[in-house]
């Protein structure tokens, strides 16, 4: 089982949405996907609640608690044995011996940024501490980490764009996600490739904005299955 982090520092940054693009993503190409939730203030369990109220959930995705290092150790042997290809972690803001051992578990850490000069400190300070654990547990190349832009304004002013341009040389995805309502929303309106399979039997003007955000979703799992997979 692969096992993906997403992790950042900085409240607000994108993670659950990030995590949950990708989720939906593997998730359309019947991939078996767990996830698991450290986050204090459970937005996955929330997330999960909202879809299928809306009938926008996939039951073959389940949520594991990892609040701690013994639950997260036991929820992804629980889920390794179940036979899930992928468990993706929702980490909790800051540096922590929890946040620590899911990234050494990890074979890939995903740090979601918006593009500000906050975010951008904030996500320099992210990659720091993985590459100082990398290098303290002498974990070479076992965990990749990798910056993925969140939020992309559609337009950039100068600002941002001297922001974007001081990431350059950081281990980056091609792929950004634009700032769209489809995926500000999606943790209300639930998995992405259901909420669009929904929006198009209703109208095919209305799933506009929802199919832009999926070729995003399936543009980034390309970059991430060639990672993990190769």
């Amino acid at each position: 089982m692969q096992i993906i982090s997403f992790i950042n520092f900085k409240g607000g940054a994108g993670k659950t949405t990030a995590l949950s693009v990708v989720a939906s993503a593997l998730l359309a190409r019947g991939r078996k996907v767990a996830l698991l939730e450290s986050d204090e203030n459970a937005p996955l369990g929330t997330w999960r609640n909202h879809a299928r109220r809306s009938g926008t959930w996939d039951e073959a995705c389940a949520i594991f608690p990892a609040g701690d290092v013994d639950t997260f150790a036991r929820s992804a042997g629980t889920a390794e044995k179940a036979g899930y290809e992928f468990a993706l972690v929702d980490t909790h803001g800051g540096g922590s011996e929890l946040n620590s051992t899911v990234v050494a578990s990890s074979c890939l850490a995903i740090i979601p940024t918006a593009i500000t000069s906050y975010d951008v400190n904030a996500s320099v300070t992210t990659v720091e501490f993985i590459v100082d654990l990398i290098e303290r547990e002498e974990l070479g190349e076992s965990v990749i980490v990798a910056l993925l832009v969140t939020k992309l304004p559609h337009t950039l002013n100068k600002s941002r764009e001297a922001d974007l341009a001081s990431i350059q040389d950081f281990p980056l995805f091609q792929t950004m996600l634009r700032d769209r309502d489809a995926l500000t929303g999606m943790l209300r309106s639930g998995l992405l490739h259901l909420t669009l399979e929904k929006r198009r039997a209703d109208s095919s003007i209305g799933a506009t904005h929802f199919q832009s955000a999926m070729r995003e979703a399936e543009k980034l799992v390309d970059e991430v299955l060639e990672v993990v997979e190769g």
